[in-house]
């Protein structure tokens, strides 16, 4: 069995500057997050992914890095990052970096050498054009090229004009951004995220991408970015990354995949590798846009099972600081937020919580003039911005309600006391203690961190079932995803079998306490339940 750390890990993703503050300037910050620790600890994650803490003007918060080797000022210093590897490795949690290696800022000083000549050693560390090459837009808005008038040619950003697009043809590209790597994982870093990674390598000759008819609030999505994204050389550039981290012991890559759609779990599970060589994880947000059924899940889910296949890891996601909480699409239903959480923590692979999620946090409310986004403030309101998945996280009851002592750079989301840690804390039957306990009991069971995952056709539509299996051992899973009460019959899951069910684990107090024999199994709405398969043993002939 392969033990390395992130097979069956669970991952909290932070938005550090809205996780916790420490000096009273409304910004979360490094130490902030150090103090916080214990609450990882005892939730029980493996790993914490960090949104980008480098240097940054902050025309993007973190994603237009202006120097790989410092830390953004408001955020902390090195120092703190000593800090909190090591107070994190004594409480046996790893720290995985989000690492932006497509652009940098206009204001690294790879770009102001680039721009200041064509002759200069860094002409050619990002792309430059003496004329509007193509019909290429910015994800946020404008076409893709800005004329730069110091060196009066054009410059390639995907993104903002404030983030040029690097030029990773360039071999020594390349070896700057490794060596950089390599810095980290020297200082004890555990692994990367990696931002917008299919986005690395451009068409040679820079050819437009096909339009696409229709009508769009972006014109970015108008077009079919076959010329700007998942160039075939991306995979080498990978591969090479992939050499880097393979160096160091116990290092790991994911990387974040920009899809046409909202979930292409094909094209993600193309950046593992044919061979297991490039990313080690990476992200499909099928789930997060699907139809909360127990058809649309159990297609979702196996299609992305399909596409990585039984020798790759899958990685599984409701929201992130991109996306809209998941508790807003399920307009905070509790019952359904524990069915979310168990589906996921019984499935094989990663599991990516982003902070809060373990609360059931909503969307903050955010007014135009309180954005800070620059996709919300283009956009909208056809495009509300990603600041309502970016509020403080909330500790307490009470004004500032933990997050500061000032106001906070972001609103904090409404009826804030209600979904405080301090609150859940008092409630044993909250979605906090639900998250625990259920953490808990993947961590306690190599069947469901490592086991195979079969789904069972069953004839109630309502049920989305399946089974874990390593070896011997057997998990059934049973989710009621539904309002009324459901029932099916073991002995039609598991035909021919003799079993005893035993119950390890509902998500519903209504739920009866345990189940044996091969009977019909009742469960009441939005329930799941983890059943222990046990053999019986057959009575011999001769007895």
């Amino acid at each position: 069995m392969d033990t390395a750390w992130w097979h069956g890990s669970v991952i909290y993703h932070i938005y550090v500057r809205s996780f916790q503050d420490s000096n009273g300037d409304g910004i979360g910050d490094l130490r902030g997050l150090l103090s916080r620790l214990d609450y990882l600890k005892e939730l029980g994650v493996d790993a914490l992914w960090l949104s980008p803490i480098f240097a940054s003007p902050n025309r993007d918060f973190g994603y237009d890095v202006s120097d790989y080797y410092a830390i953004q000022p408001e955020l902390g210093t090195i120092d703190d990052v000593h800090a909190l590897i090591q107070e994190a490795n004594k409480r046996e949690i790893r720290i995985i970096f989000d690492l932006v290696l497509n652009h940098t800022s206009d204001e690294h000083p790879w770009f102001i050498e680039s721009r200041s000549s064509k002759d200069s050693e860094k002409a050619d560390y990002y792309i430059w054009s003496d004329d509007i090459p193509n019909n290429w837009m910015g994800a946020f808005g404008g076409r893709a090229w800005t004329f730069d008038q110091s060196r009066g040619q054009y410059y390639l950003h995907s993104f903002l004009k404030e983030q040029p697009d690097l030029n990773w043809r360039n071999n020594a590209v390349a070896e700057a951004l490794f060596k950089m790597v390599r810095y980290w994982l020297e200082l004890g870093i555990d692994g990367f995220r990696l931002d917008v990674i299919n986005l690395i390598i451009k068409d040679e000759t820079l050819r437009s991408n096909p339009k696409i008819v229709g009508s769009r609030p972006r014109p970015y999505d108008l077009q079919r970015h076959i010329f700007d994204r998942n160039r075939l050389e991306s995979h080498a550039k990978i591969r090479q990354l992939r050499s880097v981290i393979d160096e160091y012991d116990g290092r790991m890559l994911v990387g974040e995949i920009m899809a046409e759609l909202p979930g292409e779990p094909e094209l993600a599970a193309s950046y593992l590798g044919k061979e297991n060589d490039e990313l080690h994880l990476s992200f499909d947000f099928s789930l997060a846009y699907a139809r909360f059924t127990a058809s649309s899940w159990k297609r979702v889910a196996k299609r992305w099972y399909e596409a990585t296949g039984s020798k790759r890891d899958p990685s599984w996601v409701l929201s992130n600081h991109d996306l809209p909480r998941f508790s807003s699409k399920v307009r905070g239903n509790r019952h359904k937020l524990k069915l979310a959480a168990l589906f996921l923590l019984t499935q094989r692979g990663a599991v990516f919580i982003y902070y809060g999620e373990e609360l059931g946090l909503p969307n903050s409310r955010v007014c135009p003039k309180e954005m800070h986004d620059p996709l919300g403030k283009k956009y909208w309101p056809f495009h509300r911005g990603r600041d309502l998945s970016r509020g403080p996280m909330v500790w307490s009851i009470g004004p500032g309600n933990g997050f500061s002592e000032a106001k906070s750079w972001l609103p904090v989301t409404k009826d804030a006391n209600f979904y405080s840690v301090e609150n859940q804390n008092l409630e044993p039957d909250s979605l906090l203690n639900f998250y625990r306990t259920a953490i808990a009991l993947r961590k306690g069971d190599t069947v469901l961190t490592m086991g195979h995952c079969t789904f069972i056709e069953a004839e109630n539509p309502h049920l989305l079932i399946y089974c874990r299996t390593l070896g011997a051992e057997r998990r059934l899973i049973v989710l009621n995803m539904s309002s009324g009460y459901q029932t099916c019959s073991l002995a039609d899951l598991v035909p021919g079998e003799e079993i005893a069910a035993l119950r390890l684990f509902s998500t519903h107090p209504e739920g009866r306490a345990e189940e044996r024999g091969l009977g019909p199994l009742e469960l009441a709405p939005w329930q799941g339940s983890v059943y222990d398969l046990v053999a019986q043993r057959r009575k011999s002939r001769s007895s």
